[in-house]
């Protein structure tokens, strides 16, 4: 993929749907309200959203780039190659206090990086309701690691097919994250004979 939007009118099926259903998938895998993916850029040692989930793209503007040399969880799981977990706000205020001062919500978040082939694509990441202690998430860490490898592995045969590397330059696709099933719901009535 060598351009953000404008390529992906062009491959539609090939990068794009694998970038849409990973985010989708990795949020309900994760209990997350919103998702994406960072991918690498042309640009060295540069990272663009590529998609996101569940969020309005303005909202989310500030974060469409990241240098992978920023102190932000995004970043770190990129550079160094391995997951980010971040289960409430006081552990990102703890460990990366520019991004939580940078959203106004709290939340958890996780961060999983997506590679293949001996080759480093981009991140998973994930914002979820925050909870108590990092034990909590790790099952969604996991499935989000599957994803992400997946992904991976697309990623890998979409550069052997084109020949070139796979880079996002353009904006940010958004769309709806996935549809939460809604909770069985019962009804019940009674009637009073006196």
């Amino acid at each position: 993929m060598t351009s953000g939007t404008e390529d992906a009118h062009r491959k539609p099926g090939r990068l794009v749907t694998p970038l849409i259903d990973t985010s989708t998938e990795a949020i309900s895998a994760a209990g997350g309200l919103a998702g994406g993916v960072y991918l690498r850029s042309r640009t060295p040692g540069m990272l663009r959203l590529s998609v996101l989930a569940g969020l309005p793209g303005p909202l989310f503007r500030p974060w469409w780039r990241m240098h992978v040399d920023r102190p932000f969880p995004v970043a770190d799981a990129y550079r160094l190659g391995v997951p980010v977990v971040l289960p409430n706000p006081a552990e990102t205020m703890r460990r990366y206090p520019q991004f939580a001062a940078g959203l106004p919500f709290r939340f958890g978040s996780l961060h999983v990086p997506v590679t293949g082939g001996g080759r480093s694509f981009g991140v998973l990441t994930v914002l979820r309701p925050a909870v108590a202690d990092a034990a909590e998430v790790l099952e969604g860490v996991d499935r989000m690691a599957v994803l992400a490898r997946e992904l991976g592995a697309a990623l890998v045969g979409a550069e052997e097919t084109d020949g070139s590397p796979v880079a996002w330059e353009g904006e940010p696709l958004c769309v709806r994250p996935p549809a939460a099933r809604r909770p069985q719901q019962r009804a019940g009535s009674f009637s009073w004979d006196p």
